[in-house]
């Protein structure tokens, strides 16, 4: 396996012109349609693996696409506590599935059962 020197790379032009995954999901995540369907998926990964982690990431993801204050407006259109909402969100505090499901209503979507 040839290393970077060996295919003249020059490092500095490949990180000039890479975007970190945060960078390129909060650029995809602006769209609201994309928003829907990175949940609809990442739920769908939770009912399969059972990794609430992996999922609560996402909608920590999707709260921070919505920009600044994003955290706050929620919180209180859904009468949480900011701090905790804040702290869910940034898996130190696994939410009820009774939390979770008010946190997928409060920004605008419904779960729906299929069946498999």
């Amino acid at each position: 396996m040839k290393d970077f020197e060996e295919l003249n790379l020059d490092m500095d032009k490949v990180l000039a012109n890479t975007i970190s995954h945060d960078d390129l999901m909060q650029k995809h995540l602006q769209d609201k349609d994309y928003q829907r369907v990175y949940l609809e998926t990442s739920l769908e990964e939770f009912a399969k693996d059972g990794n609430i982690d992996a999922f609560i990431r996402s909608l920590q993801y999707v709260v921070k696409a919505r920009g600044r204050g994003a955290i706050s407006s929620l919180a209180k259109e859904l009468k949480m506590d900011r701090s905790n909402l804040s702290d869910i969100l940034n898996g130190k505090v696994q939410p009820k599935i009774s939390t979770t499901l008010k946190l997928i209503n409060g920004l605008g979507y419904k779960i729906q059962l299929k069946s498999a």
